[in-house]
């Protein structure tokens, strides 16, 4: 990340991507595109691009509660349990974070992106780790039942989310 102290931070844009059905994908310059998991976000927002929505990928801050910049972009966060937090994308005004795996153990990996993602945001997009979907939605059910909130979770290059609350 390029910052130039811990509370500021590289606020310019750029757009990666349009499309003609006005979807666009938009990143923040100070995002690091070096980072191992930058191409796979970005084939996240050009996946809900495509369908016309507006996707920006946006900036990790050190201190996000000590920058007024972090509110400026997080401000739909305020009041939430992830204020403070950086998810990944923002998809229409809505955060969702990534999350990849690193262990050839496909259960622990698909835990593990749950467990860190579900911090960061209740909609999360994750990594496919070789699970059938029974099992990951009969996992998803028995956090949900436990009292966790979750949203959508979404499978990388799927075109459907692996779960969706329904609207209340």
């Amino acid at each position: 990340m390029n910052t130039t102290d811990n509370y500021h931070i590289d606020l310019s844009k750029e757009i990666l991507y349009q499309f003609p059905n006005g979807g666009k994908v938009v990143v923040y310059n100070s995002i690091d595109r070096t980072a191992n998991d930058f191409q796979r976000i970005v084939s996240c927002a050009v996946f809900f691009a495509k369908q016309g929505k507006q996707v920006v990928l946006t900036p990790k801050f050190n201190s996000p509660l000590k920058s007024e910049q972090y509110h400026e972009i997080y401000h739909s966060l305020a009041g939430t349990k992830y204020y403070g937090k950086c998810p990944d994308l923002c998809v229409d005004g809505v955060f969702y974070e990534h999350e990849g795996y690193t262990t050839v153990q496909p259960k622990r990996a698909f835990r593990n992106m749950l467990t860190n993602g579900l911090h960061q945001s209740d909609r999360l997009i994750i990594e496919n780790c070789g699970l059938s979907l029974a099992y990951m939605k009969r996992i998803i059910q028995n956090r949900i039942a436990s009292g966790q909130h979750i949203t959508e979770i979404w499978i990388n290059g799927q075109n459907m989310p692996l779960y969706k609350k329904l609207e209340e």
